[in-house]
């Protein structure tokens, strides 16, 4: 008999526990209704994007337009910049004045190179890729994506 009276005492217990846990820890509570969410102090700055240096120093007509693919690319990237003077870049992307041109099924294809460089010229990364010679979008993209994550490399260990 007194096992049958401690069952409604311990089904009591766990109901209790049960909504003790479930219950907002006390620092965060809801709000009373008709209080308003406190003001933030201060908006953050819009952080300044990391700006890229592009050194192409060749007369190759293909070589200017990955260039120009690769300039909008960056403006389209959302987090890289072009510099306005060599003096103020965070990266340096080099393009090499030589492309290898090859002919495939589907046309004429352009093998591109950039190589990504700290302001120092210490060696971040490099990126080769292939694309359509009508069509260098692609590989310009790629190149971006390349300088970005070089430049989270260079930000964590210091190159």
């Amino acid at each position: 008999m007194k096992r049958l009276l401690m069952l409604p005492v311990l089904t009591c217990c766990i109901a209790l526990s049960s909504a003790c846990l479930a219950a907002e820890p006390a620092g965060q509570a809801s709000r009373p209704p008709g209080r308003a969410a406190p003001e933030p102090t201060a908006t953050p700055e819009p952080q300044e994007l990391p700006k890229v240096c592009i050194d192409a120093q060749t007369d190759d007509n293909l070589i200017k337009a990955f260039v120009d693919r690769l300039m909008e690319a960056i403006t389209e990237s959302g987090a890289l910049s072009l510099a306005p003077t060599a003096e103020s870049c965070n990266l340096q992307l080099h393009v090499p004045g030589n492309l290898l041109r090859f002919e495939t099924a589907s046309g004429v294809m352009v093998s591109t190179v950039m190589i990504v460089t700290s302001p120092s010229g210490h060696y971040l990364s490099a990126s080769i890729t292939a694309c359509q010679v009508n069509d260098l979008k692609p590989c310009a993209e790629r190149a971006v994506a390349v300088a970005k994550l070089a430049l989270l490399m260079k930000s964590n260990d210091g190159t």
